[in-house]
């Protein structure tokens, strides 16, 4: 089989992703735009539909869509469940690993229903911060809270979870330290007491993160970070993931295992941590929908010091199939553009990586 010919039938697991919302929603085309775009819903749409995302996604659903005059209305809960099959069949997806802290307005939340609509495989990843917030709403005192939510991330693979999430970047930013007792305890009460239940404070942050480490190890499942790009309201220049240096010294040669998720613009520095930290791992994910026209120079730069068996397919995507479709399809196309270049190497051992790449790595780290 020639190379293009493998890649495109590639099954895809794509370890990280968000929840579809419901087919019957009114303003499809407004919201298809408004995933398009990492930008805040106050953003002017017309500027959002001068992005190349949005062409893609607009061209995407006409390619599947039945009438494609008319192909952006909202469908019946037959209708999109066809049309979703269509779209995850014809990139050959195989199984979907959601977030389940991130959950858009009108979302399909029951990860049977998700399967369903797909017509795929569905596990589901712990997200720390959010279920961090849960716990502190419902526990008085720093003691009840951090037991709660070490003896929940303990047991989460025995409930269902395949992998954990970090949302540090969001709320502060990578550089993690180890933080006392004491410490965590008086940032937990001023955060008790705040009346603000999102979770920013860097100190217990820090303090979560670094020490539900051994909880983790003892799973055998890895803990994501988001990286560099995201929504409006991270700060990129504090989500470099260089400033993860000091928890990764401690923590990956103990076994943990480490997965960058995003990582634009910072790509080249996440394959340099992938080159030289063990049980690292990374993904470019949210270009290939997003920034359509990098996403072979990134691919290409991601991977001029990563290994092949430490860089993984993921999407990033939410709301609507179109952009899980446009992920799959810049990916594979910037995979054959990346190994036709590489002239030294047999094709047999091409295809060895290009099935870690797609999903044996990732099936490795969080299914078996």
């Amino acid at each position: 089989m020639e190379l293009g010919e493998f890649i495109e039938t590639m099954p895809l697991l794509d370890h990280h992703c968000h929840f579809l919302i419901k087919g019957d929603v009114e303003k499809r085309e407004e919201r298809l735009a408004q995933v398009s775009t990492e930008a805040d819903n106050s953003y002017p749409l017309s500027d959002t539909k001068n992005r190349l995302a949005w062409w893609a996604f607009r061209a995407e659903a006409q390619y599947f869509a039945r009438d494609k005059t008319n192909f952006l209305q909202s469908m019946d809960a037959k209708e999109y469940a066809a049309y979703n099959q269509l779209i995850f069949k014809h990139y050959n997806f195989k199984m979907l690993l959601v977030d389940t802290g991130f959950v858009p307005a009108d979302a399909i939340i029951d990860l049977n229903e998700m399967k369903k609509i797909t017509g795929l495989a569905v596990k589901k990843i712990y997200r720390i911060e959010t279920h961090a917030q849960e716990w502190m709403e419902k526990e008085e005192t720093f003691t009840q809270w951090w037991r709660q939510l070490s003896q929940q991330v303990a047991h989460a693979v025995e409930d269902g979870f395949v992998g954990f999430k970090s949302i540090a970047a969001y709320r502060f930013g990578l550089r993690l330290r180890k933080v006392g007792t004491a410490e965590a305890k008086k940032a937990f009460h001023g955060w008790k007491n705040s009346g603000v239940k999102r979770l920013s404070d860097p100190a217990l942050i820090s303090y979560i993160v670094w020490n539900l480490a051994p909880y983790i190890i003892a799973q055998n499942k890895p803990l994501q970070f988001h990286v560099g790009y995201g929504d409006a309201d991270t700060d990129l220049f504090e989500g470099n993931p260089l400033l993860l240096r000091s928890f990764l010294q401690n923590w990956c040669p103990k076994g943990l295992k480490v997965v960058l998720l995003h990582c634009y613009p910072y790509h080249r520095e996440a394959g340099y941590l992938a080159s030289v930290f063990p049980n690292l791992f990374f993904d470019t994910s949210l270009i290939d929908p997003l920034g359509p026209s990098a996403v072979n120079r990134v691919l290409d730069e991601a991977l001029e010091l990563a290994p092949y068996s430490r860089y993984l397919f993921a999407s990033d995507a939410s709301t609507y199939p179109e952009m899980y479709g446009v992920a799959a399809s810049r990916f594979k196309a910037a995979l054959l553009h990346h190994f036709a270049h590489l002239s030294e190497v047999p094709l047999e051992q091409k295809k060895v990586w290009i099935r870690k790449i797609c999903y044996q790595t990732a099936a490795e780290l969080y299914i078996n």
